[in-house]
């Protein structure tokens, strides 16, 4: 018993975590800094046929980011 309610608690806290890294992620910037250096360093990702639903996914946000802090069309 004691092993399952152990488990359960990193399970938990492991989850917590997670959720709060996420949460971090949905700062909003005013145009800093950071902005600047993703503008200047990241481009627009395209993908295939062959890449999974996930991946589109991930390179739509990706672009969704661009659009909105750098104009990318």
């Amino acid at each position: 018993m004691r092993n399952g309610r152990s488990m359960r608690r990193a399970t938990r806290a492991l989850v917590l975590s997670g959720v709060t890294a996420m949460l971090g992620g949905c700062a909003t910037t005013t145009g800093g800094a950071e902005t600047k250096v993703f503008c200047a360093s990241a481009a627009p990702i395209t993908w295939s046929r062959a890449d999974t639903d996930a991946t589109i996914r991930q390179a739509k946000a990706h672009n969704a980011v661009g659009v909105a802090l750098c104009g990318w069309h």
